[in-house]
């Protein structure tokens, strides 16, 4: 078609008395140069030029061009036919680039008997053609590369460890070789030990691209509480771990919740974390047995410090710094207090600590299986005077020091099983049986503080089931320990008590304005255990 045109166009310039060659002469010209314009369209759109890819990339063994191409290049083609289409002229072969047509036009008239200048001169709309042919080429080229350019690899991936992984075997499966896996974990076993890594633990892993076009491991994260997170990066000389700690911010929140079927239950619905009940119930295990004395209606107020990140997650639960329990309709209110002497306690409005020579209960959330006094005995089988109170808990509850002493036995002690004996002064005596594990730190001799964790509960010696027998012992003689006579606290006073009386004030109404809008706990329905 292109050549039937071409004729057709100079036919129409021959007229007589030019001193051109014959039409015939000049039609066989034409031929050959359309074939050199047909070459050089051939070579300006080989695939090789548009793409620096190898042949293998676009055609198949069978040296045909590849599917995905043909589509492609199908697109192209028919995109630049209709935009083709809706140009001034028509004729596909007058919009072809002049430069290129001259270029292979202009070898086969060397006899100089075709006049180039005059081709020029065919059609003047030609190189505003020639410019949008080739603006439809360039974008279809662009387009064609931009289709069958190589996806980008991620430089990030974040890696999960599942039940029956290893760190190693995760980190090589990510894309690390095995050198680069041992050395890693060999960098987070300075500050984590990777056999106990748990199944759910997520690593953050960093690429990075290299200049042969290859992936190359740049660092590695992994966070091993709100706080803490590891850090490992390649160095010169290896690898490299740092451990980094987020910075935390103490927050005050006030609660408050009526019981109705448990102290742990109705907290947990009032939003009160089972934690600081747990703090709760060891401040006050010196006047208050909460097995025994809590009562549904009774209430709970709480201040309390929780610590944060600087973007808000939660890290740890800080101290109570104000409660009060309303027991039978009694309040019992108490501030925590650091006195002159760096002795930090708990006292009541008046100043008088609510610390007392023993603690009621040495065992958290225990009930009283077993009180003082005859009782028929469920191993021996006949009625014996028990001279002690037992406390039914699961095996490994911790047991604490009921009072500050001096630990005069630690051992196995026959019937008692394992056991512990505490003196407390040239009188006051306690001790405890049946532990499951003894405290490695509790030897006789050692000093014991009151709340300090001395043991867990168990049933070792002559026992049915795991359980704490505690004994109070006054000169040598086991007595009730709910009956004994204890000596109060230490009272403030001065410019100790001055101070008190200032944090109380400002304390209670940091309490009030933290919990003010927060109701009671919903009294409808049963509680959950906690």
């Amino acid at each position: 078609m292109l050549i039937t045109k071409l004729k057709s166009k100079f036919r129409r310039v021959a007229r007589p008395g030019n001193d051109w060659l014959s039409v015939d002469s000049l039609m066989v010209s034409l031929e050959k140069a359309c074939v050199r314009v047909h070459t050089a369209i051939k070579k300006q759109l080989a695939l090789h030029r548009i793409a620096p890819f190898r042949q293998r990339y676009w055609m198949t063994r069978n040296n045909k061009l590849r599917f995905r191409y043909v589509a492609g290049l199908s697109a192209m083609i028919i995109t630049g036919f209709a935009a083709l289409i809706g140009t001034p002229s028509s004729s596909l072969a007058l919009k072809m680039n002049s430069s290129v047509m001259l270029a292979a036009i202009e070898p086969a008239a060397h006899d100089e008997s075709v006049d180039v200048a005059s081709l020029t001169k065919l059609d003047e709309p030609l190189s505003e053609a020639s410019e949008a042919v080739n603006t439809i080429v360039s974008s279809g080229i662009r387009k064609a590369s931009l289709a069958i350019k190589k996806p980008e690899r991620p430089l990030f991936k974040q890696l999960e460890v599942k039940s029956g992984d290893t760190v190693a075997g995760v980190l090589q499966n990510a894309g690390l070789d095995g050198n680069e896996a041992y050395n890693a974990v060999k960098a987070l076993g300075e500050y984590y030990d990777v056999r106990k890594v748990k199944s759910g633990q997520k690593i953050d892993v960093y690429f990075k691209d290299t200049p042969d076009d290859s992936l190359e491991f740049a660092r590695l994260t992994m966070k091993i509480d709100p706080v803490k997170e590891i850090n490992v990066t390649p160095t010169e000389d290896g690898y490299s771990a740092k451990i980094d700690e987020k910075e935390l911010f103490a927050r005050r929140y006030g609660r408050k919740a009526k019981i109705q079927t448990s102290l742990y239950g109705s907290a947990a619905r009032a939003s009160i974390p089972s934690s600081v009940i747990a703090k709760m119930i060891r401040i006050y295990s010196w006047n208050i047995d909460f097995q025994r004395d809590i009562r549904k209606g009774d209430e709970i107020e709480v201040l309390y410090e929780a610590f944060e990140t600087e973007d808000g997650e939660f890290a740890r639960y800080g101290e109570v710094l104000y409660a009060n329990l309303s027991v039978g309709g009694r309040q019992y209110p108490i501030y925590r207090f650091e006195t002159s002497d760096g002795d930090i306690d708990y006292f009541e409005p008046d100043g008088m600590s609510i610390r007392k020579t023993l603690m009621k209960t040495p065992v958290d959330g225990a009930r009283i299986s077993s009180g003082f006094g005859m009782r028929h005995h469920p191993v021996l089988g006949y009625n014996k005077m028990h001279k002690g109170m037992d406390f039914a808990a699961p095996t490994g509850t911790p047991i604490y020091a009921a009072g500050d002493g001096v630990v005069e036995k630690a051992g196995r002690n026959g019937g008692y099983g394992n056991y512990v004996r505490i003196r407390h002064n040239s009188k006051l005596k306690t001790a405890y049986a049946h532990l499951h594990r003894i405290k490695s730190s509790v030897k006789p001799g050692s000093r014991v503080k009151q709340g300090q964790v001395i043991g867990q509960v168990g049933t070792t010696g002559r026992s049915t089931g795991p359980h704490l027998h505690y004994e109070v012992l006054l000169s040598g003689k086991q007595v009730n320990p709910r009956s004994v006579n204890l000596p109060t606290g230490e009272q403030l006073k001065g410019k100790d008590m001055d101070r008190f009386k200032a944090l109380v004030g400002t304390v209670y109404q940091q309490y009030v304005s933290l919990s003010e809008g927060l109701k009671f706990a919903a009294l409808g329905g049963a509680d959950d255990e906690s």
